[in-house]
């Protein structure tokens, strides 16, 4: 994924888990100080790059043409259902199964 992601030219959206991954092993696994009480600039560099990789990924726009008639869709309200309705659609969807009619595996 990581190799994916530096050839393809942006606009794209990274997977922000693997970036959240990586700072997270940075900062667990790196100190904040040296052991001669200086600052970890070494750390404070790997923190950096991670975060201008994100960047790079945010600062190119994208080129989406406006269609007025998917933004007048989107932002129709009348179309919005409330919690009960999509749950009920939720049960059509996918029904729930009876934890009766399941067949008993623990006498098998």
């Amino acid at each position: 994924m990581r190799e994916a992601l530096h050839r393809c030219d942006p606009p794209c959206i990274p997977y922000l888990g693997m970036y959240l991954t990586d700072l997270s092993f940075i900062e667990e696994g790196t100190p904040d100080f040296t052991p001669d009480g200086l600052l970890n600039f070494s750390k404070m560099r790997m923190i950096a790059h991670v975060i201008r990789e994100i960047r790079h990924f945010q600062q190119t726009p994208y080129k989406i043409d406006h269609i007025p008639k998917v933004t007048s869709y989107l932002l129709d309200t009348s179309l919005l259902l409330d919690d009960d309705e999509l749950y009920h659609k939720s049960l059509q969807i996918e029904p729930r199964s009876s934890r009766l009619s399941a067949p008993n595996t623990a006498n098998v």
